[in-house]
């Protein structure tokens, strides 16, 4: 736990290898967090002294301040640890990290790698090698998207901006880092995560100004929000960025390069992969000793050939070496949940719902990546057991080419599986009836990066990447999904941004988001046939249809929704005058009283799907209309047998 006061203290500083040691724990006891903390210790003593950074600092090229960051400040300090533990009285808490099974510190650690589990589960092999789990973690040569490591050099999509930052080549890295679909980061061959680049020079003869930011390929920025489609956005949502310097701390001297996990020439963090990167994005080496580890640090090609395991493989959730003899994995020792609920402990969200005291994590103002199950957390699928593997298949999360610009996701299950009076709603068409229950109940809003600057909740965009995993839609002119702390301005530089909950302490979808938002990476707006929905810049449909506010999609829904709930009033308030007027009607025949509770008992049938349909319309517009009608003559029918007519 030594780290957690030397985060803050400035290179020149840590340079000098002040109060840094090892702390040993015992290999016969279970790791605890405070071990697993500890455990990096050693690993910051020897960047210390060998990485090229402290070089380039102590001649006076450093370029930005660059701070301290490791385990301590993300699993123990991070949104608020300190103070969940103290109010239910732990030594310390992590609430936005889980510990993984094991650590690329482990020697020897007891990972096979996925090609031996694939011996034996050839079928969930090839289920998982093609999708994005296994691509998550590459070496410079498998980047076959681009042509393997010489294409990491060359421009992407019509801009300058290529997937290695200025100044840093194929052989300055162990592996990079994402998938064609968002973003592409590096971690170098030091195993410290790239949050720079190099002016005038190159980090392979260390040669130049090292310097913060410019060091994250943006397919959004580079290949999406071009100067022409920043013009656009800026005319309905002002102060959008459409020039290099508007950019600010995001950005960099490249179109399409941004800053991430720092601000463009001004700070970044040191931070080795033990501190972030591997918790999700993980890898493995066979080193039979820290001796053998340290001594290939530096040298790309030996740290790759000693890789015995690197993306989201099996025993990541299995345990090293899973059920093999002599091994130490075996069930399930990990999860989705490790990678994909990731929290932020919010005290005014403990007050809301005591049972729900955590909101999900954001880096700005949208939730960020890793956040769907802290977002499913509050909703009423939790309640009912629902958990990611109830419709997710782990060993083929990607069921579309995984080079696409958009996921298209394996499921077990889908929304109509449990939801049968919706679909059949969608069923007897409609204008919605072609699209995907998610295009309106799990749109994209989750970030995978902090480009703050792109940022707009109220417009719904632009930097949203990842299906949100609410569901539960608010029908409100003006109730936000996403806000700022109480008093603070809506601005994405505002940091403590959360997630809203509606009357009964559950998360909610804004309009805007359901309906009107801009995301260049939603299957729903851009896969095969789709039509942008209603994005004002991603749109097909009729300019009248191109939602800019969320005021506007509000009064379009009312005119769906208020005349079906007038008829859903009609057909109660018409049952209830039957029921009062049967119980007066003592001289009715048995087979007038037959037809009288057979057609209240149809038209209250129709009441009964119009409630568990819930959107009153939306779903089945003209469908709804068509079965009130047929509720109200069902009634008409009843009274005037009632009436003696």
């Amino acid at each position: 736990m030594k780290h957690n006061l030397a985060k803050v203290a400035t290179f020149a500083c840590i340079a000098l290898g002040i109060g840094l040691g090892t702390q040993a724990f015992a290999s016969s006891e279970p790791r605890t967090l405070d071990g697993y903390v500890a455990q990096e210790d050693a690993f910051f003593d020897y960047l210390y002294k060998n990485h090229p950074i402290f070089k380039y600092e102590k001649e006076g090229r450093l370029v930005g301040k660059f701070t301290h960051s490791d385990r301590t400040e993300n699993w123990v300090v991070n949104q608020n640890g300190a103070k969940f533990a103290k109010e239910h009285d732990l030594k310390q808490a992590s609430i936005t990290y889980r510990l993984p099974y094991e650590s690329f510190l482990d020697f020897p650690n007891k990972f096979v790698g996925p090609k031996k589990c694939g011996e034996c589960h050839p079928a969930q092999y090839a289920s998982w090698e093609r999708s994005r789990h296994a691509k998550t973690v590459r070496f410079p040569h498998e980047m076959e998207e681009v042509g393997g490591a010489d294409g990491l050099k060359k421009p992407m999509y019509n801009s300058q901006a290529t997937i290695l930052p200025d100044g840093i080549y194929p052989n300055d890295v162990y592996a990079l880092i994402g998938t064609p679909r968002t973003k592409y980061g590096f971690i170098d061959r030091w195993l410290v995560r790239g949050t720079y680049h190099v002016e005038d020079g190159n980090l392979s003869d260390l040669s130049g100004k090292l310097t913060a930011g410019g060091n994250q390929f943006s397919r959004l920025w580079s290949e999406f929000l071009t100067p022409e489609m920043a013009q656009k956005i800026a005319a309905f949502a002002p102060g959008f960025p459409t020039k290099m310097e508007d950019f600010g701390g995001n950005g960099s001297q490249v179109w399409g390069t941004n800053s991430y996990a720092a601000t463009y020439k001004e700070k970044a963090v040191f931070q080795p992969a033990t501190a972030y990167c591997e918790t999700c994005h993980t890898f493995k080496f066979d080193f039979k000793s820290k001796e053998e580890f340290y001594k290939a640090l530096g040298n790309p090609k030996e740290l790759q050939k000693h890789t015995i395991s690197k993306g989201i493989t099996c025993e990541e959730c299995h345990g090293a070496g899973a059920h093999l003899y002599g091994a130490r994995g075996a069930g399930m020792p990990s999860n989705c949940e490790r990678c994909h609920q990731r929290f932020s402990y919010n005290e005014t969200d403990a007050k809301i719902n005591p049972r729900k005291p955590f909101n999900a994590y954001f880096k700005s103002s949208c939730p960020a990546c890793g956040t769907e199950g802290a977002q499913m957390y509050s909703s009423a699928h939790y309640d009912k057991g629902m958990r990611c593997n109830t419709c997710h298949d782990p060993h083929e999360v990607t069921f579309n080419d995984w080079k696409s610009g958009y996921t298209k996701t394996k499921l077990k299950k889908t929304c109509k599986d449990c939801h049968e009076t919706q679909a059949s709603f969608f069923k007897k068409g409609g204008i919605h009836a072609k699209d995907n229950c998610t295009a309106c109940h799990m749109p994209n809003m989750m970030s995978c990066e902090n480009f703050g600057a792109v940022q707009n909740p109220d417009k719904g965009g632009f930097d949203n990447v990842r299906a949100s995993h609410i569901w539960n839609i608010k029908v409100d002119k003006t109730a936000k999904t996403l806000n700022p702390p109480e008093g603070k301005e809506r601005s994405p530089k505002v940091s403590g941004w959360t997630i809203a909950r509606d009357d009964e302490g559950r998360f909610f979808l804004d309009l805007m988001w359901s309906c009107g938002r801009t995301s260049f990476s939603d299957i729903n707006l851009m896969g095969p046939g789709a039509s942008g929905c209603h994005s004002p810049v991603q749109s097909t449909l009729p300019e009248k249809l191109h939602f800019s506010n969320q005021e506007m999609i509000y009064d379009k829904v009312m005119q769906w929704q208020n005349p079906v709930k007038e008829g859903y009033e009609k057909i109660r308030q018409g049952i209830a005058n039957i029921d009062k007027t049967f119980a007066e009607k003592t001289k009715l025949s048995v087979e007038q009283k037959s037809k009288v509770l057979s057609l209240t008992n149809q038209a209250q049938a129709i009441a009964d799907r119009l409630e568990k349909d819930g959107s009153w319309g939306v779903h089945g517009p003209a469908y709804s209309k068509k079965i009130i009608e047929e509720a109200l003559i069902y009634i008409q029918e009843a009274q005037n047998i009632l009436n003696g007519k």
